[in-house]
C-alpha cells in the first residue's frame, strides 16, 4: 500500500479565542470571560497531534508525509501576532520535537484571510532580499508577484521568514543545525503525478465569497468599461491590500483591534447587532447630520440602512449554518474553478488539465467532500473541504467540524472527519471517521486504521465536547461585556 505523502491542514486559527487548539484560561476581573494562554497547548491540540502521529505510523517507507497549512493558520486578524506565533510554537512542539518529528522539515504555509499578511511579508522580504540585491543601480526593476507558480517541481521558494525566524530560536537544536523551514505557496498550490495525468490542488478558499473581490466589484462599478481579471494574479493584485487590511492588520490595530473583534462576534446575536448599529447611526447622525433633515428621521433611515448591510453580511459570514456553502460561495467557488484556477492550471502545466484533478480548500469551517461537474474538467472534479477548529456562532451547528486531509504517493485523497458539532452542545459530537463519499485505496487503509484503534479517537472526542460550550458560553459573555 502506498504512504500517506501530504498531510493538509487548515483553519486552525492558533491564537484566536474562538479556536479550540487555543488554550482558555480565566481572567481575574470576570468570573466568565476566558482569555488565549499561549504558553500551554490545548487539550484538544495534544489530541489532534496525537490522532495524526497514529495515522502517520501506518507509513512503511522512511520518508516523512509533507506537511500544508492551508490558510488561516496563525490568527493575525483578531489576535496579536506575539499570541498567536506562541500558539504556532506550541503546536510546533508536539509535531516537530527534535527527534521525534512527525513531517518533513520542509513545510510549505498557504495563507488564507486571517493570515493574509505572512504572504505580504514573505514576498515583500524576498523581493528586497533576493531580487533588489541582484540588479544594479539604473535597472529596469519588475514588478513584485502577487502569487506563485502552482506545481511543486516549478515553484521558486518564497521563504517565510518569520516562521523560519521563530524555528531558529527552538531549544534544544536540531540535528545539524538544521531546524524545519517554511516556504509560502500563495493563493493556489498544486502537486500532479510523474505522468501528469494527475494533480492535487490546495487553496484556501477565500476568493470563493464576494466580500473578498470587493476592490474588483467596486472597480467594475465605478468605471463599467473596463474588463474584469480573469488571471488569479490580477484578482489578487486588485484586492490584495483590501483583505490584508481587513482581515490580517485592522484587528491588530491597539485598543481599536479589540473593538473590530468585538464587531464581528455582535454580528451573532440580532439584540447586540441591533444596539450596535443604534450607536454607529447616532454618531454619525450626530457628527454629520443633515440641516434639513430632522434628526430622528436621519437616524431612523440610517439605522435601517446598516441593519440592512450588516444583517447581509452576518448572514454569510456567521449565522447560515444550515449548508456547506451559501449561495454566494456557491457561485463564487464556481467562478473561481472555472475561470481563475483553471487558467492557472493551463498555464503553469503548459497549456493542459490533467485528466483527474483534486481541489481542496478550507475557509468556510464547514467540511465536506463530493465529485462536482465544472467547465473544463472533464469527468468531474474532486472536491474536498476540511473545515475548520473554531467555535463562531452562538448556537450549536452540525454542518461545522474539522477534517484533516491526507494524499498517498499516487495522490489518492481522503477525508478524516474528525469532529462536526452536534445537533445540541449537551451531545457528544460523532467520533473520528474516514469519508467514503470518494473511495479509493487510501480511505479503504484509513479506514482500517480507525477501526483497530477507535479507543484511541476518544480522548479528542472528549477534548472537542469538553470545548465547544465552553467557548460558546465565552463568546457569549464578550458580546454581553459591552
Amino acid at each position: 500500500m502506498n504512504d500517506i505523502r501530504y498531510v493538509c491542514l487548515s483553519d486552525l486559527h492558533l491564537g484566536a479565542e474562538n479556536s479550540i487548539l487555543t488554550r482558555l484560561t480565566s481572567v481575574s476581573h470576570s468570573a466568565v470571560e476566558l482569555k488565549a494562554d499561549p504558553t500551554t497547548a490545548s487539550e484538544v491540540m495534544v489530541q489532534l497531534v496525537n490522532c495524526l502521529r497514529r495515522l502517520i505510523s501506518q507509513n512503511d517507507g522512511p520518508q516523512k508525509p509533507t506537511l500544508i497549512l492551508n490558510g488561516d493558520v496563525l490568527e493575525l486578524a483578531l489576535a496579536d501576532i506575539n499570541v498567536a506565533v506562541m500558539v504556532f510554537e506550541r503546536f510546533m512542539e508536539l509535531t516537530m520535537k527534535p527527534g521525534e518529528e512527525l513531517f518533513d522539515k520542509k513545510i510549505y504555509y498557504n495563507p488564507g484571510n486571517h493570515d493574509h499578511h505572512v504572504w505580504e511579508t514573505a514576498r515583500e522580504t524576498q523581493y528586497i532580499e533576493k531580487y533588489l540585491s541582484s540588479t544594479k543601480w539604473g535597472d529596469h526593476l519588475d514588478t513584485p508577484w502577487h502569487t506563485t507558480n502552482m506545481f511543486l517541481e516549478e515553484y521558486d521558494p518564497v521563504p517565510c521568514y518569520l516562521l523560519d525566524t521563530l524555528m531558529n530560536r527552538y531549544e534544544p537544536k536540531y540535528e545539524n543545525g538544521a531546524p524545519p523551514r517554511f516556504l509560502v505557496v500563495y493563493p493556489n498550490f498544486g502537486v500532479r503525478s510523474a505522468d501528469g495525468q494527475k494533480c492535487v490542488i490546495f487553496s484556501h478558499g477565500h476568493y470563493i465569497e464576494s466580500i473578498y473581490r470587493l476592490m474588483t466589484t467596486v472597480r467594475s462599478t465605478l468605471f463599467p468599461d473596463r474588463s474584469e481579471p480573469d488571471l488569479i494574479w490580477d484578482l489578487e493584485s486588485e484586492n490584495f491590500a483590501w483583505v490584508d487590511f481587513f482581515w490580517s492588520t485592522l484587528g491588530r490595530s491597539g485598543d481599536f483591534g479589540t473593538e473590530v473583534e468585538l464587531i464581528y462576534d455582535k454580528l451573532q446575536a440580532d439584540t447586540e447587532l441591533k444596539k450596535l448599529v443604534s450607536n454607529l447611526a447616532q454618531g454619525i447622525t450626530t457628527k454629520y447630520g443633515l440641516r434639513w433633515m430632522p434628526h430622528s428621521v436621519e437616524h431612523l433611515v440610517l439605522t435601517s440602512v446598516l441593519n440592512f448591510f450588516l444583517n447581509d453580511v452576518a448572514k454569510r459570514e456567521v449565522k447560515q449554518t444550515d449548508a456547506a456553502l451559501s449561495k454566494d460561495a456557491e457561485s463564487g467557488l464556481r467562478q473561481f474553478l472555472e475561470k481563475f484556477l483553471l487558467k492557472q492550471i493551463q498555464t503553469d502545466n503548459g497549456g493542459l488539465v490533467p485528466g483527474e484533478v483534486t481541489f481542496v480548500f478550507g475557509h468556510t469551517h464547514k467540511p465536506f467532500e463530493e465529485v462536482r461537474s465544472y467547465a473544463g474538467y472533464g469527468n468531474g472534479l474532486k472536491v474536498f473541504n476540511d473545515g475548520g477548529w473554531v467555535v463562531d456562532s452562538m448556537v450549536p451547528a452540525p454542518v461545522k467540524g474539522a477534517a484533516v486531509i491526507l494524499v498517498d504517493e499516487d495522490l489518492n485523497t481522503a477525508s478524516v472527519r474528525f469532529y462536526n458539532e452536534a445537533d445540541d452542545d449537551t451531545q457528544r459530537p460523532a467520533p473520528p471517521s474516514v469519508s467514503e463519499v470518494i473511495d479509493n485505496p487510501l480511505v479503504q487503509r484509513l479506514k482500517s486504521v480507525v477501526a483497530k484503534s477507535a479507543t484511541s479517537w476518544e480522548a479528542l472526542t472528549e477534548g472537542v465536547f469538553a470545548q465547544i460550550p465552553r467557548q460558546r458560553v465565552n463568546l457569549s459573555a464578550k458580546i454581553q461585556e459591552r
